[in-house]
């Protein structure tokens, strides 16, 4: 079997970096998000981290997180991002609690597992593994939910 035609159906890192959520922000509220290219947004969100993993007890589990990109000119001290995937609309909220300076981009150190063993998250696991083999990033949603700033 030719490795590279197996690997086209899968989604990739490359197919990640086409998803992004752009938003405006008035002082410290969400007025206006779009997935697509706004002008001068001050925060953009982003899926760099979608990856199955086994586990020891060798289940399948797939491994998530979300980061914020901070063009506020304020420093963030955190954001509330929802992940919403596949038709069903599976979803999964992510805490971001980092500092993230003016121009600066939180981390993927902590991440979500989404395990197939835990029943209460088979659905989602399942929409994961659809879109992953799939490489079916228009069933990628994100919803900024809330901003966190500093206090100055």
């Amino acid at each position: 079997m030719n490795s590279q035609a197996y690997a086209d159906g899968y989604l990739t890192n490359s197919d990640l970096e086409n998803i992004k959520y752009e938003c405006y922000l008035e002082e410290t509220k969400i007025v206006f998000c779009s997935e697509q290219d706004i002008s001068n947004p001050q925060v953009i969100i982003r899926i760099p981290l979608l990856e199955p993993i086994i586990l020891k007890n060798s289940a399948r589990a797939y491994r998530v997180m979300a980061t914020i990109e901070n063009l506020t000119k304020r420093n963030l001290i955190g954001a509330r991002v929802e992940l919403i995937f596949g038709t069903k609309k599976q979803s999964v909220e992510i805490m971001i609690s980092e500092k993230i300076i003016y121009r600066g981009t939180s981390t993927t150190n902590r991440s979500h597992l989404i395990r197939s063993d835990v029943p209460k998250n088979l659905l989602l696991y399942e929409a994961l593994e659809k879109i992953y083999h799939n490489a079916e990033i228009s069933d990628i949603k994100i919803k900024l939910l809330e901003v966190k700033f500093a206090d100055t």
